[in-house]
C-alpha cells in the first residue's frame, strides 16, 4: 500500500508520492489490494446513519427530532473526545468508543424493530437520541482509522464508503420494512467487525503515513479559522434552507431519493477517477464552488415559486448535505496534519460544530419563520450567508503558500513544451532515489522533476499551488543540497544520476 511502483516508460504502473496511479490497473493494485474492509465498514456506518437518522427514503430528515438528537450528539462528541484525550487514546479507551457505538446503535435498531412490529408505543424520539449518542462512537473509530492514512487514502476510503452506503441505501429503500429493519439491526456489528479487520491490516503495513511530511510550511492558524468558519456558516445555511419557510418537514419522493443516490455514486466515481487515476487536484476552493452552486440553485428555485420548485430545492439540498460529508471528513484529517493535532480533536471541533450550527439554523427557522410577514426575508438571509461563507474560501491559497488538498504532482505532467525538445525527466523510483541521495524534501523533489521537464517557475508555482517566491526559495535550497548553481547544472546532474542511478560525488 502506497508503494512507489515502476518507472515512466516501463511496463509496470507508475505511482507518485501522492498515490496518483495513472491507470486503472495501478489504481486496483495500490488502493484495492488492502484495507477493503474499510470500504464496507464506512459504508455500513453511513448506511445506518442514513436509514435511521435522516429518513432519506421519504424526507430530508426527521424534523425537530433529528435536530434535538444532533444537539445531544454534539454535547457527547465534545465531552467524550475531550475527556478521553486528556488521558490519551490508549487501546482500552479506544475500545470504549467501539463498544459504546456498537451497543447504542444496536439498541436504537432494536427499538426501531419493536416500534415496527408492535406499534403500541412510539419509540422514535428515544431511538433517535440513543442512536445519536451511539453514532459518536461509530464516527470516532473511523477517525482513528483515517488519521493513520495518507491523504489520498483518506479521500478514497471516505468517498468509497459513502458511495457504497448510497448503493445499499438505494436497495433498502425498496425492501419490505420488516426486512429492512432486520438488516438494520446487524449493520452496527458489520461496521465494527470491518473496523477491527481494517485496523489489523493497517498494523501490518511497514510504512505508516508520515504526519509531518504533508506540509512543510509553518502552521498558519488564520487560514484554518477561515476554513472552519466557512464550514460552520454553510452548515447554518443548510439548517435554514432545510427548515424553510416554517420549520416543517421537507418531503422527498422515493423517485427523487433514488435519483439522488445514483447521482452521488456516479459523481464520486468520476471524482475519484480524476483525482487518483488522472492525477488532478482536489482542492477546497473548487469543491466549495460546487457546494455553493447547489445551494444557490436551491435558493433560486424557492424564490421562483414555480410548480415543483420546492421539490427541486429539496432534491438539491439533499445532494448538498450528502456531498458536504466526505470533503468535510477529508479536510478535517488534512487540517489535523497541518496543525499537528489529533484528528479526533479537530473532528470534535469542526464536525461537532457543523452539526450544532445546522441544528441552530433549523431551530431559528422553526421559531422565527411563522412570525415573518413574508418568507422572502429568509431567502435574503440565505443569500447573504452564501456571499459571506463563499468569500472566506474564494482565494485558492487560504493557508498562505500551503495547499489544503492534493498537490498536482504528476511527473509525466503534460508532455514536452511546445517548440522544445523533450527534457530529461526522472521516473518515480529514480526521483525517490535522487531525493534520498541528496536529502531533498518532497516539495524540493517535485520542483526538481518539473525543472527537469523544462517547466518555468510560474508553471511550477501554478502546478504546485505555491507562490513564485516560495518556489524560488525551495529551488535555492535544492541547488545547495545538490551542489549546483544553475538550472543547466541541475539538469546535467539529473541526467547523470538517471544514467548511473547514483550521485556523482559525495555531499558535504
Amino acid at each position: 500500500m502506497g508503494k512507489q511502483i515502476g518507472d515512466i516508460g516501463s511496463e509496470r504502473p507508475c505511482v507518485d508520492e501522492h498515490l496518483h496511479t495513472g491507470s486503472l490497473s495501478a489504481f486496483r493494485s495500490v488502493h484495492l489490494s488492502t484495507l477493503v474492509f474499510a470500504f464496507f465498514g464506512i459504508g455500513f456506518y453511513r448506511l445506518w446513519y442514513q436509514f435511521n437518522f435522516y429518513n432519506l427514503h421519504f424526507s430530508v430528515d426527521l424534523g425537530m427530532v433529528t435536530v434535538a438528537a444532533n444537539v445531544v450528539r454534539v454535547g457527547v462528541i465534545f465531552l467524550l473526545v475531550l475527556l478521553v484525550h486528556r488521558a490519551g487514546f490508549t487501546r482500552a479507551r479506544r475500545g470504549v468508543f467501539v463498544w459504546s457505538g456498537f451497543v447504542l446503535m444496536t439498541a436504537s435498531s432494536l427499538l426501531y424493530l419493536i416500534d415496527l412490529f408492535f406499534g403500541q408505543a412510539s419509540f422514535e424520539s428515544l431511538r433517535i437520541v440513543v442512536g445519536g449518542i451511539g453514532l459518536v462512537g461509530g464516527e470516532v473509530i473511523w477517525i482513528f482509522f483515517l488519521e493513520r492514512l495518507k491523504p489520498a487514502q483518506v479521500f478514497l476510503y471516505a468517498a468509497g464508503g459513502l458511495a457504497l452506503s448510497c448503493v445499499l441505501s438505494l436497495a433498502m429503500g425498496y425492501l419490505d420494512p420488516a426486512v429492512a429493519g432486520m438488516v438494520n439491526l446487524f449493520v452496527p456489528a458489520f461496521s465494527v467487525f470491518s473496523y477491527w479487520q481494517a485496523m489489523s491490516e493497517l498494523d501490518k503495513c511497514p510504512n505508516p503515513a508520515d504526519r509531518d511530511a504533508l506540509y512543510e510550511e509553518p502552521r498558519q492558524l488564520f487560514g484554518i479559522v477561515q476554513i472552519v468558519a466557512a464550514f460552520f456558516l454553510y452548515a447554518l445555511l443548510l439548517g435554514v434552507a432545510l427548515g424553510y419557510p416554517d420549520g416543517r418537514l421537507r418531503e422527498l419522493s422515493q423517485t427523487a431519493r433514488s435519483a439522488h443516490q445514483v447521482l452521488v455514486v456516479v459523481l464520486l466515481c468520476v471524482v475519484v477517477w480524476f483525482v487518483l487515476v488522472r492525477g488532478r487536484g482536489f482542492k477546497l476552493s473548487g469543491y466549495w464552488l460546487f457546494q455553493n452552486t447547489l445551494m444557490m440553485a436551491s435558493i433560486c428555485f424557492l424564490m421562483s415559486g414555480a410548480h415543483l420548485a420546492e421539490e427541486a430545492s429539496t432534491f438539491l439540498l439533499t445532494n448538498a448535505i450528502t456531498c458536504f460529508y466526505i470533503p468535510l471528513v477529508y479536510f478535517i484529517c488534512l487540517i489535523a496534519r497541518h496543525v499537528r493535532w489529533p484528528a479526533t480533536l479537530v473532528y470534535a471541533a469542526v464536525y461537532g460544530g457543523s452539526l450544532l450550527f445546522m441544528a441552530c439554523g433549523r431551530i431559528v427557522v422553526y421559531f422565527v419563520g411563522p412570525t415573518l410577514d413574508h418568507s422572502l426575508w429568509l431567502l435574503i438571509v440565505m443569500a447573504v450567508l452564501v456571499l459571506v461563507e463563499s468569500t472566506l474560501v474564494i482565494r485558492p491559497r487560504l493557508m498562505g503558500d500551503t495547499v489544503l488538498g492534493f498537490e498536482l504532482d504528476r511527473i509525466e505532467a503534460k508532455g514536452p513544451v511546445a517548440g522544445r525538445p523533450p527534457s530529461p525527466s526522472l521516473g518515480v523510483r529514480g526521483g525517490s532515489d535522487f531525493a534520498a541521495a541528496y536529502g531533498l524534501t518532497e516539495v524540493e523533489a517535485s520542483i526538481i522533476r518539473l525543472i527537469a521537464q523544462g517547466r518555468s517557475r510560474s508553471f511550477i508555482a501554478d502546478t504546485l499551488n505555491y507562490s513564485e517566491n516560495t518556489i524560488r526559495n525551495y529551488t535555492r535550497s535544492a541547488y545547495r543540497k545538490v551542489g549546483v548553481h544553475s538550472k543547466q547544472e541541475l539538469i546535467d546532474r539529473v541526467v547523470e544520476f538517471s544514467n548511473d542511478r547514483g550521485p556523482t560525488r559525495e555531499r558535504g
